[in-house]
């Protein structure tokens, strides 16, 4: 009985069902359905944070721009009717509190920042292992041996032996069966079709980090934002100290 003679890969290896079973388990081992859902889950928190966050800050200026007005304006005049220490203690306190809620937002701010850069780490390493499992089989080359080892197997099968010298090697000096060819195209059949699954989540998760770079930018956006108001924060609080240094100069007796 002739011995059937195994697929090989394009390096003339031999190759099994298990080279296939090996990829697709790959495949899925870098992005399943569960990888799916905890990102778009994932990503509707990180939305829902920046939101959080943006109305706080919108909260947090309208807060700090009415206090600057009240500091702005009212500064001289306390200073005129001798209330100026009771107003600035007054204004401290709230400046105080302003701070402690800006330096929060500061921190949940960073923090998004972090998980969303580590969000990117994650997706990219995933992409460049969908490329390799994308690129180890590349469609248009399969197709073109899938399509020549057809034109053999036709060949073989119908008995003709006018074809060309690689068909002819391939089948009749090589002593390739029929059985082998269709093992070997069911194999490259499955192993184009994971190449292609890999490329479109590939694709798939490049889009993810668009978004991803998107929300980073928010973030940013957001920092941006806080940053000035600290400044505002801060000048105020530069002034109150240099008012109370103030008094307690001119208080001094000679």
């Amino acid at each position: 009985m002739e011995q059937t003679a195994p697929p090989e890969t394009d390096d003339g290896s031999p190759v099994g069902m298990s080279y296939v079973l090996r990829e697709e388990a790959q495949l899925t081992m870098v992005w399943s359905d569960q990888d799916l859902a905890e990102h778009q889950q994932s990503m509707q928190t990180r939305i829902a944070q920046i939101d959080g966050l943006s109305q706080s800050l919108d909260q947090l200026r309208s807060h700090i721009d009415t206090l600057w007005e009240r500091f702005v304006t009212l500064t001289m005049e306390r200073i005129l009717s001798e209330q100026i220490r009771e107003f600035l203690d007054e204004i401290a306190e709230e400046i105080t509190g302003l701070s402690q809620q800006a330096v929060e937002a500061d921190c949940e701010i960073d923090r998004l920042r972090a998980r969303l850069r580590e969000s990117r780490r994650v997706l990219e390493d995933k992409i460049a292992l969908l490329e390799v499992l994308a690129h180890r089989t590349s469609t248009q080359n399969h197709i073109n041996m899938m399509l020549a080892r057809v034109e053999g197997l036709e060949a073989y099968l119908l008995g003709r032996k006018d074809v060309a010298p690689e068909v002819f090697d391939l089948h009749y000096k090589r002593h390739t069966t029929a059985p082998s060819d269709l093992l070997y195209l069911r194999i490259r059949l499955l192993t184009t079709r994971i190449a292609t699954i890999a490329a479109n989540r590939g694709k798939q998760l490049g889009d993810f980090n668009d978004e991803l770079v998107a929300l980073l930018t928010d973030a940013e956006r957001l920092k941006t934002g806080l940053a000035a108001l600290l400044i505002r924060i801060e000048c105020m609080s530069e002034l109150s100290r240099y008012w109370l240094a103030y008094l307690d100069i001119a208080g001094e007796k000679p």
